[in-house]
C-alpha cells in the first residue's frame, strides 16, 4: 500500500496523531444482550424542566474555548490544523503501536487527503460470548453518507471510495454499533497515489453522552419489525448510534462527541443481573470489555455531559431477578458517579436526564420513572448545596407508544430527534451555546 498512514499511541485532540508513512507517528498534542442473553439491554427512563486546549486536554469551558480562537482585538484568529494527520474522536485503546482499537460506539476516524481513492485496513475482533456481530461502520466521503461497512473477522482491507476527482477530500469512518457486537482496530488508511493532508479542525465544543440502550440507537434500524426483531434484538444490524440522541446533539451544536454508552448497564444493577460490570465500573476503560485498558481522561474533557441511565436498575432482572435497586442505594451511586465525572471535568455542565422511555408502568410496581427522577433531583439539589451549580436534573416528557416501536420497545428515529431537540434547548439555556 503506497500511502498508508498508521496510528501510534499519540493522539490529536479528542485523540489524534500526526503520522509518517507506515507505523511512524509524530505527536502533535498532548457482555450485552436484551431480554435474555449475556450482559445487557434495558427498559428505560420530563425536558420540560429544566475547548479545552487541544494540545494538553485542559478544560477551559465553552466560553474560554471559544476565546482561544480570538486575538486580542476580538477578531477571529484562524486555528492551525497542524501537520498531516488522522484525527480520532471518541474513546480508543491506544496501547498497541500498530493502531488504536475502538469498542465504544460513535468512534470517528477522520482524514483529509488528496487523491482519487481511499481504502482502510481494519481488524475486527468478536469474543466468544458476543452475539449479533461483527461491528458496523458508516462511511462518509466529503459529507456524503455511503453504504455502511459490515466488517469481517480479522484484518481486512476495505475499499471506501474510488474514482474520486483528483483533489482534496475528507473521509470519515463512524462506529454505529456497540461494543458487545465487536471491537475494531484501525490499521491505517491507504490513499493509493494520493497523500494525507492536515486534518479538519476539531470542534470547539465537546459533549459526552453516557447511558444505556435508550441512547445507544438500540434497535433503531428495526422499527416496525418488533416487538422482537429477527435474531438478537441487540444485533449490530439493528443498531445505529449515528442516529442517536447524542449524535443529534453533536450535530445541533457542531460538537465533538464521546459515546460512553453500553446497553443493559445500570449504576448499581445491570439488566443481566449476573453481570457485575455496571457503568461506574466500565466507565474508566478505553475499551469497556477489556479490564486492562485505561482511558486517559485528559484526552477528552467535555464541556457538557449528559447522563441518561437508570432504567435497568429498576427493571426485572435477567439471569435472575433480585428486585429493583433500593432508591437510597441508587441515589448514592448517582451521587458518586457525578463526583467521578466532576473529578475529570471540573467545569463541565452535567445533565442528569430521565429517559423518556422509562415508565412507572413497566415493570408494574417498581416505580422506575419516579425513582430515577427522585434520585436525579436529589443529586442535583445536593450539588447546588455543596456549591456546584453545574449539575442539573432534566426530565424530557415520557415517550408515547408510537415513539417506541424499534426492536424490543426502543426509541425510533423520531424519538431520538425529539429528545435531542428538547435536551438541546436546556443545554443552550445553561451554557449559552
Amino acid at each position: 500500500m503506497a500511502s498508508r498512514e498508521v496510528l501510534a499511541p499519540a493522539l490529536l485532540l479528542a485523540i489524534g496523531c500526526a503520522f509518517a508513512p507506515f507505523g511512524a507517528c509524530a505527536q502533535t498534542g498532548s457482555p450485552a444482550a436484551p431480554e435474555a442473553s449475556p450482559p445487557n439491554v434495558d427498559r428505560d427512563v420530563d425536558a420540560s424542566r429544566p475547548d479545552p486546549a487541544e494540545a494538553n486536554g485542559n478544560d477551559a469551558g465553552a466560553a474560554s474555548s471559544a476565546a482561544a480562537d480570538r486575538g486580542n482585538d476580538g477578531g477571529v484568529t484562524p486555528r492551525d490544523p497542524g501537520p498531516p494527520a488522522v484525527r480520532f474522536v471518541g474513546r480508543f485503546d491506544t496501547r498497541d503501536p500498530e493502531g488504536p482499537t475502538c469498542g465504544w460506539p460513535g468512534c470517528r476516524i477522520i482524514a483529509r487527503f488528496s487523491g482519487t481513492e481511499v481504502k482502510a485496513r481494519l481488524d475486527e475482533r468478536v469474543a466468544g460470548w458476543m452475539q449479533g456481530g461483527p461491528s458496523e461502520w458508516d462511511v462518509v466521503i466529503d459529507g456524503t453518507l455511503l453504504p455502511k461497512l459490515v466488517l469481517e473477522l480479522g484484518p481486512h482491507d476495505y475499499v471506501l471510495a474510488s474514482g474520486l476527482a483528483a483533489s482534496a477530500h475528507v473521509v470519515e469512518l463512524y462506529k454505529r454499533s456497540e461494543t458487545q457486537n465487536g471491537y475494531t482496530q484501525f490499521l491505517g488508511y491507504d490513499f493509493g497515489d494520493g497523500s494525507l493532508l492536515p486534518p479538519p479542525l476539531p470542534a470547539t465544543r465537546r459533549i459526552e453522552m453516557i447511558g444505556d440502550s435508550a441512547v445507544a440507537g438500540f434497535g433503531i434500524e428495526g422499527v416496525g419489525l418488533g416487538p422482537d426483531c429477527p435474531g438478537p434484538d441487540w444485533a449490530a444490524v439493528w443498531q445505529n448510534f449515528h442516529k442517536s440522541i447524542g449524535a443529534r446533539l453533536g450535530e445541533i451544536f457542531d460538537a465533538d462527541l464521546n459515546g460512553t454508552v453500553y446497553s443493559g448497564k445500570g449504576l448499581v444493577r445491570n439488566i443481566f443481573r449476573p453481570d457485575p460490570d455496571t457503568m461506574p465500573i466500565i466507565y474508566p476503560r478505553a475499551n469497556p470489555v477489556d479490564v486492562r485498558s485505561v482511558f486517559d481522561f485528559t484526552r477528552f474533557v467535555p464541556d457538557v455531559i449528559v447522563v441518561m441511565i437508570g432504567g435497568n436498575d429498576f427493571a426485572i432482572g435477567q439471569g435472575y431477578d433480585n428486585g429493583p435497586t433500593p432508591l437510597s442505594e441508587f441515589t448514592t451511586a448517582a451521587s458518586d458517579f457525578v463526583a467521578t465525572l466532576r473529578s475529570h471535568a471540573p467545569l463541565a455542565h452535567v445533565f442528569l436526564a430521565l429517559s423518556p422511555s422509562v415508565s412507572d408502568d413497566n415493570p408494574p410496581g417498581n416505580q422506575s420513572r419516579t425513582n430515577v427522577k427522585v434520585a436525579f433531583d436529589t443529586v442535583a439539589r445536593q450539588s447546588v448545596m455543596a456549591g456546584d451549580g453545574r449539575v442539573y436534573s432534566v426530565a424530557p416528557p415520557a415517550a408515547p407508544p408510537s415513539e417506541l416501536t424499534a426492536c424490543n420497545g426502543h426509541g425510533t428515529p423520531a424519538f431520538h430527534d425529539r429528545v435531542a431537540r428538547q435536551l438541546a434547548a436546556v443545554i443552550k439555556a445553561k451554557t449559552g451555546w
